[in-house]
């Protein structure tokens, strides 16, 4: 905090009155740059919708947040209300619009009835954090790629299997 104010010219005191924590400095800055990403735009299908979100969620890991989120996330281990407040923020509403994307691809007839969203999007998104949270592999748009595909074997219909059989 020292540093922060230092550089903005202010004092520790003038910090701490808008910023309880350094955790919530953090927060509000990762939450106003985080905005200049713009969220995905929906897909011609389920499919395509997710490789976009994917895709979208590496640049965005790969760059200068993705470090910034690795730290929020390990701060929120020890203190609980970061957490909280960062999936509240910035997972919550896309987690929602995920799954309100993959209903519509069962509901168009892409993926089987019993498909499990909210599952799928655990299974997706919980892939990337993991990779980013232990850096075990490079996050590329070609696994974000690959996620998809291997899902989408096991997601897709029967109806939506022969149509792309027939499309070939």
């Amino acid at each position: 905090m020292e540093e922060v104010a230092q550089r903005a010219g202010v004092g520790k005191q003038t910090l701490y009155k808008w910023w309880p924590t350094k955790a919530a400095l953090v927060m509000s800055m990762f939450s106003e740059r985080i905005e200049r990403y713009p969220e995905a735009v929906e897909g011609s299908s389920a499919e395509v919708d997710l490789k976009q979100r994917l895709r979208r969620m590496i640049t965005v890991f790969n760059g200068p947040l993705g470090k910034i989120i690795a730290d929020l996330i390990a701060e929120g281990q020890s203190e609980p209300a970061v957490l909280k407040e960062f999936y509240e923020r910035h997972v919550q509403n896309r987690r929602a619009i995920t799954i309100a994307a993959l209903e519509r691809g069962r509901a168009a007839g892409e993926l089987k009835p019993e498909m499990n969203a909210e599952i799928v999007v655990d299974e997706l998104f919980g892939a990337i954090y993991y990779r980013l949270l232990f850096r075990s592999a490079p996050l590329t748009d070609q696994y974000a790629d690959e996620l998809v595909a291997q899902a989408a074997r096991g997601l897709r219909s029967d109806r939506s299997r022969h149509r792309n059989r027939a499309k070939r």
